[in-house]
């Protein structure tokens, strides 16, 4: 059970690190001229650098708990989670590469996934 506990700090870390590419992608289409006043007033900016520290705090109390050559392949599951937000928030396409990407990133994932079963 604690196990599961502590994956979740894998799991906040990935979904912080999906907000702040998202968040990113979102300041870089508001903003009409990339200026320093710009950029630090922006909302967006704000909530991605947000997200990243957050993102480092939670990424951080996960690698107490398992080590990084376990912990850090989970960090693939951003790539699904941004090509697909991309497809459906910003209409960006989908091809046929990002699909075998994602499916040898799952294979990994699948190992890796079985490391930490026997670990428990």
């Amino acid at each position: 059970m604690n196990n599961l506990r502590y994956f979740s700090f894998i799991i906040f870390s990935i979904a912080f690190q999906t907000l702040v590419g998202i968040f990113g992608k979102y300041a870089a289409l508001s903003l009409p001229a990339p200026t320093l006043t710009g950029i630090v007033t922006n909302t967006f900016y704000i909530l991605s650098l947000g997200c990243l520290v957050l993102q480092a705090i939670v990424w951080q109390q996960a690698l107490r708990h398992f080590p990084l050559s376990v912990a850090y392949p989970f960090m693939g599951l951003v790539n699904f989670v941004v090509l697909f937000s991309s497809a459906i928030l910003f209409q960006e396409g989908v091809t046929l590469a990002n699909i075998i990407g994602l499916i040898l990133i799952s294979l990994g994932i699948v190992v890796l996934s079985h490391e930490i079963r026997d670990a428990a």
